[in-house]
């Protein structure tokens, strides 16, 4: 049996859930691209109209969108870490 968790859900919720579902021998799942799939996966989660959600994103500030996606995923390294340690007493739920 499958367990779908969508991004507009309480993180805690979800986490509960995953929790739950797990304890019953579950195995969870994450792909970080699209790219990691096999076809079926990707049928069942992204592609079947029956299953799958599109939503719209709106970028209110796209000049602090950008300079978010740069300092995550851009080659300077110095600015991220500074980030993580400013913030690292911030974070609620860990998934290394």
């Amino acid at each position: 049996r499958d367990l779908s968790v969508f991004g507009d859900e309480d993180p805690i919720d979800v986490l509960d859930r995953v929790e739950k579902y797990a304890k019953k021998g579950a195995y969870v799942q994450r792909y970080k691209g699209l790219g990691e799939m096999n076809p079926e996966q990707l049928w069942e989660t992204t592609m079947c109209p029956e299953n799958r959600r599109l939503l719209q994103v709106k970028i209110e500030n796209a000049e602090s969108a950008s300079d978010t996606f740069t300092l995550f995923m851009g080659d300077e390294v110095e600015p991220r870490r500074q980030y993580i340690q400013n913030h690292a007493k911030d974070v609620k739920h860990l998934d290394v």
